[in-house]
């Protein structure tokens, strides 16, 4: 509003000064035609002149101000205008950290409570079959479990099937040393495997519904200080996703303690 008055005024001022100073050029004019007759100006002339000489002062300066205002408004655009970008960045990126925050505090918490489902009525008082079944049951579960084993390893280092799941084969489920085979492997590497679209017979369901083979296979290890001392082994119909994946290994370390105090607990009973 102070801009738009401003800008009247000097328009208004601008309009007078060019009609005086039409006028005091038709003075000068005359003034220099009659220099010869020595003809003095008159005092009217001269207020007129003087007059015009303020309002072109007046006018010029009012045009100066509204220059440097102008100028000052571009360059205080020019400043703000990035530092407004650089705070609207700031919040971006605290917004963007507080939402992987909550995300990650999300799964934890998810993580936490499939653990705690997983392992609810295991502990280290039951003997190995016990505790595979039981296991195995709270696997199914959570994640539409067909078929499950779970093999430990003895004294001798050779992985032997301590229980089973909906198991059914014609051959039984056959020993193995780390290195030998997937699971041997999964025993050395001490990471999940992940098998999806399983040849069509390579495992066998037998049900009440008839017989179907499931498509997906999860082999993850069981860790007791770095070392495998057991392998879990899912059949599925469902595969499974990489949430599931990062639970098992948690669940691995869990497993392991207790399977290790048990096998303990049997190696001092014999």
């Amino acid at each position: 509003m102070k801009n738009l008055t401003l800008t009247i005024i000097a328009i208004i001022l601008f309009i007078l000064q060019s009609l005086s100073m039409v006028k005091a050029f038709s003075i000068l004019k005359n003034l220099i035609l009659d220099i010869n007759n020595k003809s003095l100006i008159s005092e009217q002339d001269k207020m007129f002149l003087i007059a015009a000489f303020l309002i072109w002062i007046i006018v010029s300066i009012v045009f100066v101000i509204l220059i440097f205002k102008a100028s000052a408004k571009k360059e205080k655009i020019g400043i703000e205008v990035p530092a407004k970008t650089r705070v609207d960045k700031r919040k971006e990126k605290k917004r963007r950290e507080e939402e992987k925050q909550r995300k990650h505090s999300e799964i934890e918490k998810k993580s936490n409570e499939t653990i705690n489902s997983l392992i609810n009525g295991l502990n280290p008082n039951l003997n190995l079959k016990e505790y595979s079944d039981k296991l195995l049951s709270n696997l199914s579960k959570h994640y539409e479990l067909v078929q499950g084993m779970v093999f430990t390893r003895n004294d001798q280092d050779i992985f032997k099937k301590s229980g089973t799941y909906a198991f059914y084969q014609e051959d039984e489920a056959q020993d193995f040393k780390e290195g030998i085979g997937i699971a041997g492997q999964v025993a050395t590497n001490k990471e999940l495997i992940n098998i999806s679209n399983l040849p069509e017979k390579y495992l066998t369901v037998l049900s009440g519904l008839g017989s179907s083979a499931p498509t997906n296979l999860i082999i993850f290890p069981v860790l007791f200080e770095n070392k495998a001392i057991g392998i879990v082994e899912l059949a599925t119909f469902v595969k499974i996703d990489t949430f599931a994946e990062q639970v098992l290994m948690i669940l691995s370390i869990k497993l392991g303690e207790h399977i290790n105090k048990i096998i303990k607990a049997s190696s001092a009973v014999k």
